[in-house]
């Protein structure tokens, strides 16, 4: 009988018998055509490049879909020897204008693409195949090009663009291969995992002038996941229309839907053409939007710090009736000014108010009012309502990453090193001094108080179809918190701002006019204190900024829109401009009549 030691020496000595012959094959029988091989060609392992997914509005209006076009590049390790000839041909025969930097990525990479110019013309294709010779090492590939229909003009900052990892996106993410394009900002990097699909990759050998010889191996790349917004396209379109026909400068229009605090509209003025960003600026053109003093890239929707001034006397006011500062119909003298020991806060109506209660307050903006109130109150209170509703935080940090300013006393210690005083609650109660919002954050003042104190997590995406089940994965709203505030005082809250339309004394009585009951709050935020009473300014930099926020149907809320137009002198001009958004899309029946 065989022992087993035997058996696995038998086992050995064949295995290194065939391992010997698979050598002898190699090196003897297949030795010169491999040297050759080697010796003339390179085995390149080409990363291809998944079609992204399309993008969609929530009615299926296409947005940014992707088309084939040429790229030109070459693999670091293949063109070091020969690079300052190879950099010489492509300047005099492609007229290539190649970044300062080109140099330095060639001597410190190795396998990883350097990209040398993008969207080939057929012209530079001819003359890359005509003189191929003079371009040792220059590969060109077909890779996904990103086109946007013309809905996507009113949507650049929220749609972003797509590019190359940089080498911080490859460091917080591992995963991503350095040559398959990503997303790099708004919807394109938020939703990046289900638009980018998953990359191919093609082993080929190539000649020393790049040319493909033969197909080795090749795994096909899985096109990106289909994604559908909150958005409405035609929406969208109309609001930035009625802010362009304004003349105003700057600034943003946001509308959600207050049940499901899905995002309708957002956009930031004045914007970009987002096919030329894609496709790749001039210097030139990158100068002028970088040197335009209304910052065209800048999203101020999302981004962008500013006082509210007295739309944020609903959370005051919220605060108030809650705490039992007030009663709802109690009434308190508001004159001309108010003052705290020798320092004066006036009112900006120099008259005053009278004797009035906290919805005539709102309908009146009446800072005085609210001046007495908010000391009663006192800063602790009023931060900690500000945070109930969301404000200072970021109820969705895929889409939120700029939080807004609350200022407290350890805040303004730790920032200024200075102690909190009353003027400093003062300042608060109406909207002013160190408190800072976005105009984003605007709309979290009104979705608690029109859903009875729920605070919900705001929504850019509607759906994405998963094409592995064949079916559409929709997202559903989300209710983060409560606020603990009784549901009456909603109620006398939402009269005050049914009165700023509708009441003799109201601040946004044209809005009236649109075929729709509906509520809201004017605020004029002071940007630049004026040291001589009359003196006139000119400086648009200086102009007060010009809030309104505003929601309707006023019985059975269904939206909410917040118009910020930067330093645009007067509340009065925001609320000019709501009116003419809302009464084009009812007209055009965008949203019905309720």
């Amino acid at each position: 009988m065989i022992n087993r030691f035997n058996i696995v020496v038998f086992g050995l000595l064949i295995s290194a018998l065939i391992l010997l012959g698979r050598l002898f094959y190699l090196q003897v029988e297949k030795g010169e055509y491999y040297k050759k091989l080697s010796e003339n060609n390179y085995v390149r392992i080409i990363t291809i490049n998944p079609p992204r997914g399309r993008i969609f509005d929530r009615n299926g209006v296409l947005i940014a879909y992707d088309v084939p076009y040429y790229e030109l590049y070459v693999l670091p390790y293949m063109v070091k020897k020969n690079w300052p000839t190879l950099k010489k041909n492509l300047e005099k025969y492609l007229k290539l204008d190649l970044p300062p930097d080109i140099d330095e990525k060639i001597k410190k990479g190795f396998a990883n693409k350097v990209v040398l110019k993008s969207k080939l013309t057929d012209k530079e294709i001819k003359i890359i195949y005509d003189n191929f010779y003079r371009f040792n090492g220059v590969m060109i590939d077909v890779v996904p090009r990103r086109k946007y229909t013309k809905y996507a003009k009113y949507m650049a900052h929220i749609l972003g663009y797509v590019g190359y990892p940089s080498k911080k996106d490859l460091e917080e993410n591992p995963d991503i291969n350095p040559d398959v394009l990503i997303g790099k900002s708004g919807v394109e990097k938020i939703y990046d995992k289900y638009l980018r699909g998953e990359f191919g990759v093609k082993a080929v050998v190539v000649d020393a002038l790049g040319r493909v010889k033969k197909t080795l191996y090749e795994k096909k790349p899985k096109v990106g996941k289909d994604i559908y917004l909150t958005i409405n396209a035609i929406m969208q379109k109309d609001a930035y229309e009625e802010f362009e026909k304004s003349k105003q400068k700057s600034g943003a229009v946001i509308i959600v839907d207050s049940k499901t605090y899905e995002i309708l509209t957002l956009f930031s003025y004045p914007s970009f053409d987002i096919q030329a960003f894609s496709d790749g600026l001039s210097k030139k053109e990158w100068k002028a939007l970088l040197s335009n003093k209304y910052k065209p890239l800048f999203n101020k929707a999302l981004y962008g710090l500013y006082p509210p001034g007295s739309i944020y006397k609903i959370v005051v006011a919220t605060a108030a009736l809650n705490e039992n500062i007030v009663s709802p119909y109690k009434k308190i003298y508001s004159g001309g000014y108010f003052e705290i020991g020798k320092w004066r806060y006036r009112n900006w109506n120099p008259a005053g108010c009278g004797k009035i209660n906290i919805m005539q307050a709102l309908e009146q903006s009446c800072d005085t009012y609210f001046y007495q109130i908010g000391i009663k109150l006192g800063v602790r209170r009023i931060s900690n309502y500000t945070y109930m509703f969301g404000i200072g935080e970021r109820l969705n940090p895929l889409i939120e990453k700029v939080k807004a300013r609350v200022p407290t006393p350890e805040w303004k210690k730790a920032t200024l090193g200075e102690n909190w005083f009353h003027g400093d609650t003062v300042n608060l109660s109406i909207g002013q001094g160190y408190l800072a919002i976005t105009p984003f954050d605007s709309t979290k003042i009104l979705v608690p108080v029109v859903n009875n104190g729920n605070v919900l997590k705001p929504l850019l995406l509607k759906a994405y179809y998963d094409s592995k089940i064949h079916s559409y994965i929709e997202t559903k709203p989300v209710i983060l918190k409560h606020i603990p505030v009784r549901s009456s005082v909603f109620k006398y809250v939402k009269k005050g701002l049914y009165l700023v339309v509708y009441g003799k004394r109201g601040t946004a009585k044209i809005m009236r006019q649109v075929p729709v009951k509906n509520a809201g709050k004017t605020g004029t935020a002071q940007v630049y204190k004026r040291t001589e009473k009359h003196k006139k300014i000119n400086k648009w930099e200086l102009q007060n900024h010009a809030w309104f926020i505003d929601f309707f149907p006023y019985k059975k809320p269904r939206y909410i829109i917040s118009t910020f137009i930067e330093h645009g002198k007067s509340s009065s001009n925001a609320v000019k401009l709501t009116h003419n958004i809302v009464n084009r899309l009812y007209e055009e029946n965008i949203i019905d009549s309720q």
